[in-house]
């Protein structure tokens, strides 16, 4: 890319989601394009990632949850002050505003598709006005979505199932997967790791670690109810819970049901992963649906053992060959495949170097970029001629 194009993401938060920080980390390593963030509401965790590395972030804090038209009127001049070559939005909200600004621009527009937002499972738990709810955004989502110039998934799972629902042709979607600089994960601190033990009472314990949101659809409570069981085999085993969401206290409230107060640790949101992961001996990720799990490739880069269910979200990233399938809600099977891992560790630590490897071929960060520096190339130069 001989030109340096403006590039602006627009995104609802950067709090430390899978899809904020695959943001963030992107625009870290992508040298070869100016990159603007717009947020449109509080919640700027990753802000000083930014700031470090010098890319402008544009935040409008707005209490108002659906306030899009406001929103649009407080990014216009935004725009015009950067004259950017392309818009990339992120996440629902900042996907609708993107679509209303659309209208006031000449500037073509890429929507991200970051989740399987249009599962049917997703209305089995919600109450009938929250059912209402979620269908009122998905038609929104549906109606808006011919003014996106192109979508990029994250996933050939998430594109296959978002393109029938928003009736949007195959061709204007692109895959690109997530990635993860993998020297993050190789060059971890000892003193700060063995600190790390020391803080969490994981010295000489058979540590396994869950990232991910406190959701419902994350499956935590599957989590705990499966290790319920493990630490009957294995009582020195620990569960670290790296994560922060609204389903915190139901997931809190079963860890003191259970009475495993000792044995399982929420850490809420967290900046040292690379470290929890170095002192962990497992990685398990229970999700019932994903886009594409940021967590898994950083276990994957981390060379662990991972156990994980067999939604295809997650096929996506392993196989057989690399990881620990188990099937999506059985509380049993989970808890099986941990006791097993457990009592032979060595024998599995071959699907750990293998699910390393696959993570260098495809998931590097750097492959990452190129990718989406020839997409938005294509698109800009297609819209200028």
């Amino acid at each position: 890319m001989s030109t340096k194009y403006k590039i602006v993401y627009l995104i609802d938060t950067l709090q430390t989601g899978g899809a904020e920080k695959s943001l963030v980390e992107m625009a870290v390593a992508n040298k070869q394009v100016q990159s603007y963030f717009i947020t449109l509401y509080t919640g700027n965790a990753l802000a000083p990632i930014l700031e470090e590395h010098n890319i402008p972030l544009f935040a409008l804090n707005s209490n108002r949850k659906y306030g899009f038209k406001e929103a649009v009127k407080k990014i216009i001049p935004i725009i015009q002050e950067i004259q950017p070559d392309l818009i990339h939005t992120t996440l629902f909200r900042a996907d609708m505003v993107g679509r209303l600004l659309k209208s006031h621009f000449n500037i073509p527009l890429i929507s991200s598709i970051v989740s399987n937002s249009y599962l049917e499972e997703r209305y089995e738990h919600l109450s009938l006005p929250g059912k209402l709810k979620l269908y009122a955004v998905q038609w929104y989502d549906r109606r808006t979505a011919p003014g996106v110039n192109l979508f990029i998934a994250n996933s050939e799972t998430v594109k296959a199932s978002n393109a029938q629902f928003l009736k949007v042709p195959l061709s204007k979607i692109k895959v690109i997967y997530r990635g993860r600089m993998a020297e993050v994960f190789n060059n971890v601190n000892t003193n700060k790791l063995e600190n790390l033990k020391k803080d969490l009472g994981a010295s000489g314990k058979k540590v396994l670690l869950n990232v991910s949101r406190l959701l419902d659809s994350k499956g935590q409570l599957d989590l705990i109810n499966a290790f319920a069981a493990v630490v009957l085999q294995h009582p020195n085993a620990l569960l670290l819970i790296a994560g922060e969401g609204p389903f915190r206290n139901i997931v809190d409230q079963q860890i003191k049901t259970l009475g495993l107060q000792d044995k399982v640790h929420l850490l809420g949101n967290r900046n040292d992963v690379p470290e929890l992961l170095a002192l962990a001996h497992v990685f398990v990720f229970p999700s019932y649906y994903e886009g594409l799990p940021g967590a898994i490739l950083e276990a994957m880069f981390a060379k662990k053992i991972i156990i994980c269910s067999d939604i295809p979200e997650n096929k996506e990233c392993v196989s057989e060959a690399s990881a620990v399938f188990f099937k999506k809600g059985l509380i049993n099977d989970l808890a099986d495949k941990i006791n097993h891992v457990l009592l032979q560790q060595e024998a599995y630590m071959s699907r750990a170097l293998e699910a390393e490897k696959i993570a260098h071929q495809k998931f590097d960060i750097d492959i990452m970029v190129q990718q989406y520096n020839n997409v938005y190339q294509q698109l800009i130069q297609h819209y200028k001629s």
